[in-house]
């Protein structure tokens, strides 16, 4: 494989013909997994198109590959090898790094214009929506979102790089950090989904890029709930500007520790054969002593920054399934549950039950489920009709209603002639306070039939 650089400039020689090709063909992998990974958002309304597109490139995010490719192979190829210690030579670690750096970026750049044209043509060929004008009004808040994140994620993929000097584990650490991060803050782009650590969404980059190219587009949502069924969390604007804050943060001090392990890989380079190409002669009076002391380094180097990356995700996922789990134990509130053995319902008398439902936990919507059971079809008829409903009023307000206004208000599962069983949930969103359940069972050959049947009930709060 030629390895000659294709620019031999001081200034611009970013890769190789052989760093091109791993660019070129990650990016197309990178692609395709950003599309397989997506659910099509078919419901069309003025955003729809921004929703689509920004879902596919966050997927791209998500993955991490292109960004912890590229900075790979233009830190610790062995073209880019050479190609740093001349700059380093010249200019010193500082800039050699920002400017690598640079090459980084701009390279993540064309790929990330090039896949926001994609994404934005793939839905309209597949005709998923009518061309409208105010669809492509959403492509520089996409592009401009994709871009600020980009320029972020691939600053900390080259300081992983740097840190671990080694293109091959540095994707494998990089992928697997992002993968991880995504599913900890909601990985799912489905239209509806309620993730409970989505209050942590935007500490993804994957997530900051959708919730950024959303807050540009200056849309807004009838209530929370909208939002979340279409992003997948709430997109506020201080909320950006704080997750924008701790990436530019991150971003500033891994920056000034890549510096410093740049300095140390290139004492290296110099001195370890298949650093650099074997026709590079470079002066050294290393011994074997000390390069057997320098590989011992690198070794120990590579297995420690592994090994701390590896506990920090571990803790992250762990510390996801326990906070999950704790939230979720939290927010389920039994409202009412019948005993181990059932209970008696009376056939022709409705069953009401009044709800004092709780706030939400913050972040989070409510939801109420009334659940019925038949556990013994008791002395009844043959053949049931169930009614059940939740209702956003009190056992006052219900009983005050006339029998065919009730009726109107309800559900229904007709001429049942053995089991019965089913339910209701209600998405409360943000709201909670008095609510009633009901449920009456009619005979179907006789309304006024006075008999029972054995039933067991639940009424539970949960939030999501």
């Amino acid at each position: 494989m030629n390895n000659e650089f294709i620019f031999d400039d001081a200034e611009l020689p970013p890769f190789s013909r052989r760093d091109l090709y791993l660019i070129m063909i990650g990016g197309i992998v990178s692609a395709i997994l950003g599309v397989l990974l997506v659910t099509p958002n078919r419901r069309v309304f003025e955003l729809s198109l921004l929703i689509s597109t920004i879902n596919i490139i966050s997927m791209t995010f998500s993955t991490g590959l292109f960004s912890f490719l590229t900075a790979g192979v233009l830190f610790n190829s062995q073209t880019s090898r050479q190609y740093l210690l001349r700059r380093i030579k010249l200019v010193g670690e500082r800039r050699a790094f920002q400017v690598r750096i640079l090459h980084a970026i701009v390279v993540v750049s064309i790929f990330t214009i090039a896949m926001t044209i994609v994404a934005f043509l793939i839905p309209i060929m597949l005709n998923w929506y009518p061309t409208i004008p105010a669809h492509f009004a959403a492509i520089p808040a996409v592009l401009v979102a994709s871009l600020i994140g980009s320029a972020c994620l691939v600053t900390i993929a080259s300081f992983v790089a740097s840190l671990i000097d080694d293109s091959r584990l540095c994707v494998i650490i990089g992928c697997a950090s992002t993968i991880i991060l995504a599913n900890f803050a909601g990985w799912s782009s489905d239209i509806i989904h309620y993730s409970l650590t989505r209050n942590f969404a935007l500490l993804s980059p994957h997530n900051l890029v959708k919730g950024l190219a959303v807050q540009l587009s200056g849309y807004q949502f009838d209530s929370a709930n909208e939002m979340v069924e279409y992003v997948g969390f709430v997109v506020s604007a201080p909320g950006i500007a704080t997750a924008l804050l701790i990436m530019v943060a991150l971003s500033t001090v891994v920056l000034f520790i890549g510096i410093r392990a740049l300095r140390m890989n290139s004492i290296r380079w110099r001195s370890l054969p298949g650093m650099i190409p074997r026709r590079e002669v470079w002066s050294s009076a290393a011994t074997p002593e000390e390069i057997g002391r320098i590989k011992r380094s690198l070794r120990l180097q590579r297995g420690l920054a592994t090994i701390i990356i590896g506990l920090l995700l571990f803790s992250i996922n762990i510390g996801g399934s326990v906070y999950t789990s704790n939230l979720e134990r939290s927010t389920t509130i039994v409202h009412y549950e019948s005993p181990v053995t059932g209970e008696i319902l009376q056939v022709g008398v409705w069953k009401v039950f009044d709800i004092d439902v709780q706030p939400p936990h913050p972040g989070l919507f409510n939801q109420l489920f009334f659940h019925y059971e038949t556990t013994s079809w008791g002395n009844a008829t043959d053949s049931l009709s169930f009614y059940y409903k939740i209702l956003e009023m009190n056992s006052t307000a219900f009983n005050l209603l006339d029998e065919s206004r009730r009726l109107e208000l309800v559900s229904s599962r007709l001429n049942m002639t053995s089991y019965a069983g089913g339910g209701i949930g209600k998405n409360l969103e943000e709201s909670y306070g008095a609510y009633v359940c009901v449920l009456k069972v009619i005979s179907d050959s006789d309304p006024s039939e006075n008999s029972y049947i054995e039933v067991s009930l639940l009424i539970e709060q949960s939030g999501h």
